[in-house]
């Protein structure tokens, strides 16, 4: 078990509010906690029974004088969250009480804790592990309602599990192979080729079946960027506040209304999106008009996904061809909007003239909302691959454990193309070894400090 010093921090956001808690965890915890504690029934925090809570004053040692009416938590090792000792001082919310409670502890003997500290301490001491850790910031900053359900479902611990169970997996087969490396008369007898190939091929399907269900998590963590391009007047701004279900944009029959970019996030099957709705583009009339449409380009060309609306009411216009020039079609969704109305333009005349390679084309009237649900499936589907329900069996990768799991799947490939080839059996093991290491790494097993840190150092302080 992990043995460090007593570190102390604010765990909830600093700002008036009802509650404000300074958490104190290590070895002199209570300790502190008891020396700064008084209470009408003069109890001592050090007797006290483990998770329970206790009323009373927080007071200056030197003057005696009360700092703020609290109540601590006391919560003993190894039930607590950091399997340490646990003094938990409940607050008055407010800046002044917060912080003069916590200089009292260090004065105390307790140090400022670092980013994540508490959360690094859960994992050192075996609590948790690596993904789960990694799960716990995913859980406070969740956009969405999917992607707080997905970090709970990782933090009870079901990547980690998959983890385990690959890894003894693996153990079992080298173990094997080093008998029969060992005893090479009896290697067949030991373990077979064909046995050993159906072992591999049933540890590489069993990763390759998990990465198909995984999602990157990086796209429900910072949201997608989504640009809403197009000519003026061809109801951008509509589409926006459609999307919003809110009057969120002028609306005007007046070209150039938007001026500058408008930004907001809206979450379309749970998967949260940041929102552009740029100016109208065309050649600019003055200096103002100008900076704008620029903007305008600018933000199509670096969105992850763009809207590029088309007035179907009328014929394409110069502009609308100069815009889908600058635009990606692997990355552009095309709306022949104002759907609702007589329509000048088709799809089939759009796929024509500009090309059938786009995401898709899409009629649809922004005014009315109709068309509205195969937009959001359509961006759905490009974002993802697909619609994600929430009772779907998938998970949440970052860009390294992705990585790491496809590397673990490559060397076993690698292990299953050896032995085909009637390599030596050392060969095999070296490539099984390998892809065993990295499902530790993924566990966190003899990591380095500096690694760890890392991981914790987007931590908020008091996690």
């Amino acid at each position: 078990m992990y043995k460090g010093d007593t570190i102390s921090a604010i765990s909830t956001p600093l700002g008036k509010s009802g509650i404000g808690i300074v958490r104190v965890s290590g070895p002199d915890s209570i300790m502190i906690a008891n020396r700064l504690f008084s209470s009408p029934h003069e109890t001592d925090l050090s007797k006290v029974k483990s998770h329970t809570i206790h009323y009373g004053f927080i007071r200056n040692p030197e003057n005696g004088k009360k700092v703020d009416e609290v109540l601590v938590s006391i919560m003993k090792s190894p039930k607590t969250y950091t399997r340490e000792d646990i003094a938990e001082i409940n607050c008055h919310g407010g800046i002044v009480p917060l912080r003069k409670t916590l200089e009292l502890t260090f004065g105390q003997g307790a140090r400022p804790a670092e980013p994540g500290e508490f959360t690094k301490r859960a994992f050192l001491n075996g609590r948790i592990t690596l993904d789960q850790a990694k799960s716990v910031k995913d859980l406070i900053d969740s956009k969405t309602q999917l992607s707080l359900e997905l970090a709970v479902k990782k933090l009870e611990g079901k990547f980690s599990k998959f983890l385990s169970e690959m890894r003894d997996e693996l153990t079992s087969i080298l173990a094997k192979i080093d008998v029969a490396i060992d005893f090479p008369d009896y290697q067949e007898s030991v373990l077979s080729d064909e046995e050993l190939r159906k072992k591999l091929s049933n540890a590489k399907g069993r990763i390759n079946r998990f990465l198909d269900k995984s999602k990157d998590g990086k796209i429900l963590k910072e949201g997608h960027k989504t640009a809403i391009v197009g000519r003026p007047n061809v109801g951008k701004s509509t589409l926006l506040n459609k999307l919003l279900k809110e009057e969120r944009a002028i609306v005007s029959t007046t070209p150039g209304t938007t001026r500058d970019v408008i930004e907001e996030e809206i979450e379309i099957n749970g998967i949260p999106l940041l929102v552009t709705d740029t100016a109208g583009i065309r050649h600019p009339e003055n200096e103002v008009e100008k900076l704008g449409v620029s903007r305008a380009k600018e933000q199509g060309k670096n969105a992850d996904i763009s809207l590029f609306l088309i007035d179907i009411t009328e014929e394409l216009q110069a502009e609308d061809l100069e815009i889908a020039d600058e635009l990606d079609p692997n990355k552009t969704i095309i709306i022949l909007n104002k759907a609702d109305l007589e329509e000048n333009l088709s799809k089939q005349s759009i796929a024509d003239t500009m090309g059938n390679n786009w995401v898709d084309i899409i009629p649809l009237s922004a005014k009315k909302g109709s068309g509205l649900d195969s937009l959001e499936e359509t961006i759905t589907q490009s974002i993802w691959g697909g619609r994600v329900e929430k009772d779907e069996s998938i998970i949440l990768l970052d860009v390294k454990e992705k990585n790491l799991l496809k590397q673990a799947k490559e060397d076993l490939e690698e292990a299953l193309t050896s032995l085909d080839e009637g390599r030596p059996v050392e060969l095999v093991e070296v490539h099984v070894r390998s892809a065993r290491e990295k499902l530790g790494e993924l566990l966190g097993e003899d990591l380095p400090e500096q690694i760890l840190d890392k991981v914790f150092s987007d931590f908020c302080v008091g996690k």
